[in-house]
């Protein structure tokens, strides 16, 4: 025996006889590497100290006071498994037989020549090598039990066969089929014919029955059917355990993979959905990594997308077509470094005579690291050069407006002026003239809306935070209050608005001059702010506008009054649209004509919305 296998070997030795006991003692620690030995006279004194552990054997005479040496052997196998070999002069049939049947481990008759003491220093190196390589295998089968045990899947041990009949199965297999292990062993259930999935039975044998005969380990993901009628997905790993060259079984391993194979199917249906919008959907989408390389390219914009996979928008500038890339790489690196989005930034390409309009996010992991950008680029060419036409087509028609209105506002003017010394020169009412002053007054009116419509637009806003107020008073001033017999009220706070000033005016205007036309006579017009939706309300206390004409009124050229140019409220939405609101028509308290603003944008004292009340009264 080496040493390091019985290094530290504690032998208990009883004998009655102190002399022979210290002999015996001389020869073991001589012989056996590393022993030593406690010599006893009195075999209760042995109990005593194996009570304390570290024992590794006991050597015993057989006839000594008090109780025998298979006496003592008796009371030691009661709690301890320690090696006993009996070392007695006493040799007899019938006290070796009474030695093995008590659970001796050796037996050796003392005699007078050396060859003894190396006999029992063998016997005694042997046992207690034997029992420490028994406790070492006991060991490691209880860790290896408590292993497969504490593993969340199925240990097992098969004979090759395609029925999978089941020889050893860990105690996982009740949670992962709901069959308690004894049933498989039994045969009572089969792995392949009760639990394996009927769709899936026997598939993948061939490559089974290959990989075990080339020594190979062997990999298969199958459904099986639990006692309780659940589907599950298990991934399965097996190595063919071979005996005399020949394959004796199958061991392997059965693990629940039902979760991931859904998640690698919801996987798969996006990459799928992913692959469709980066060829189908028009608009140009992107991926990039941390270094802001293409990872993927849809070919949107772009004829040769794989020419772009890898590199950079800083690499690509150096191509002629792509000088404008270099603005973009650099607002990856921003991207990148700020973990912020860079949302609708329009960008002119010269070289491609081309109008973008490119939204780039951060791609972040799951713990919010960022590593990468996904982005995408549409072609607003059109719409540029269509919002430019707009503006030109607005020019255009301003110009035409105020030249229209200059032509036709002096010969009003003079028409107008000799109707007048016509009434004056004429002492007698006349019908004919009463009806030319209405008509040149009729003119008049359309002149003032066509110019206002045609300078409404939103491309030259002004806007402030506006005092609806003062806005109001000013609106105010263009009714004659004497001759309508009209009256105002703001019994509320109106605050302020974010709008161009002038809009605002003429849009109250033309509310109070429809309130006035339509209205009753000495009409009470209220401006009161709204509750709910942010924005203000013109009331009137006339009929009111019927339910069938509010879809409408907002309409150009459309009027109740056969005297109406139809284009004062038409004048309202065109503003109301300018600013983003929205105009619309509610009945007041009492039957009168409630027309509300929406201000989308808000109103800026807010808190006075919350205070005030939408009642008319």
């Amino acid at each position: 025996m080496t040493h390091g296998e019985t290094d530290h070997v504690t032998i208990l030795h009883v004998d009655d006889d102190p002399a022979f006991a210290q002999l015996v003692a001389i020869n073991l620690e001589r012989r056996i590497e590393g022993a030593n030995v406690e010599t006893y006279e009195r075999g209760t004194a042995v109990l005593d100290q194996l009570a304390t552990g570290g024992v590794d054997c006991i050597v015993s005479d057989y006839q000594m006071p008090e109780m025998t040496g298979v006496e003592l052997l008796e009371t030691v196998r009661e709690q301890y498994d320690v090696p006993f070999v009996l070392f007695t002069g006493h040799g007899s049939e019938e006290v070796a037989s009474d030695a093995i049947s008590a659970g001796v481990t050796d037996y050796v008759q003392k005699n007078t020549g050396d060859d003894q003491w190396l006999l029992l220093a063998n016997r005694v190196e042997r046992a207690v090598r034997e029992h420490r390589a028994l406790a070492a295998r006991e060991e490691a089968d209880r860790r290896f039990s408590t292993l497969i045990e504490a593993m969340p899947g199925v240990a097992y041990r098969s004979p090759l066969d395609p029925g999978w009949p089941i020889s050893f199965v860990s105690e996982g297999c009740l949670e992962l089929t709901g069959y308690e292990r004894e049933a498989l062993e039994s045969g009572d259930i089969s792995w392949g014919g009760d639990v394996v999935h009927p769709n899936d039975r026997g598939g993948g044998w061939d490559e089974i029955v290959d990989a075990v005969e080339a020594g190979e380990r062997y990999k298969r993901t199958y459904r099986i059917q639990t006692r309780t009628g659940e589907t599950k997905w298990v991934r399965e790993h097996g190595l063919g355990v071979t005996e005399d060259g020949e394959v004796a079984a199958v061991e392997g391993y059965v693990y629940d993979v039902t979760e991931k194979h859904h998640r690698r199917m919801e996987l798969r249906e996006k990459e799928s959905l992913l692959d469709s919008l980066f060829e189908s959907v028009p608009i140009h989408l992107f991926v990039k990594d941390e270094a802001a390389r293409h990872v993927r390219v849809s070919s949107a914009l772009v004829d040769d997308p794989d020419a772009l996979v890898g590199k950079t928008d800083l690499e690509l500038s150096t191509l002629p077509e792509f000088e404008h890339h270099k603005q973009a790489f650099a607002d990856d690196c921003r991207v990148l470094e700020t973990n912020e989005a860079i949302i609708d930034k329009e960008e002119y390409l010269p070289d491609l005579d081309r109008w973008n309009l490119t939204s780039k996010v951060p791609w972040t992991d799951d713990d919010g690291n960022v590593v990468g950008i996904i982005g995408t680029t549409l072609d607003i060419t059109e719409r540029k050069r269509q919002e430019q036409e707009i503006i030109r087509q607005n020019k255009r028609l301003g110009e035409f407006a105020s030249i229209v209105s200059h032509d036709l506002k002096g010969p009003l003017n003079v028409a107008q002026g000799n109707l007048e010394l016509v009434r004056e020169e004429t002492e007698t009412e006349n019908e004919r003239l009463d009806t030319v002053a209405d008509a040149l007054e009729r003119i008049g009116d359309i002149v003032d809306d066509v110019l206002s419509m045609a300078r409404g637009g939103a491309n030259d806003l002004e806007r402030d935070n506006v005092d609806l107020e003062e806005a109001v008073v000013e609106a105010w001033r263009s009714i004659d209050a004497t001759e309508t017999d009209a009256t105002l009220e703001t019994p509320d706070r109106l605050g302020t608005i974010h709008c161009d000033r002038v809009r605002l005016v003429r849009l109250l205007e033309n509310l109070f001059w429809n309130a006035v036309e339509h209205g009753s006579t000495g009409p009470t017009i209220t401006v009161r702010r709204l509750q709910d939706d942010v924005g203000f309300a013109v009331i009137d206390d006339g009929p009111g506008i019927p339910e069938e004409s509010r879809e409408h009124v907002f309409e150009r050229g459309y009027s109740t009054d056969e005297d109406g140019t139809g284009y004062g409220l038409s004048i309202v939405a065109d503003i109301a649209e300018a600013h983003g609101w929205n105009p619309r028509v509610r009945t007041a308290n009492g039957g009168g004509a409630r027309i509300e603003i929406v201000t989308r944008d808000g109103l800026a004292q807010a808190e006075t919305a919350q205070s005030n009340s939408t009642s008319d009264d």
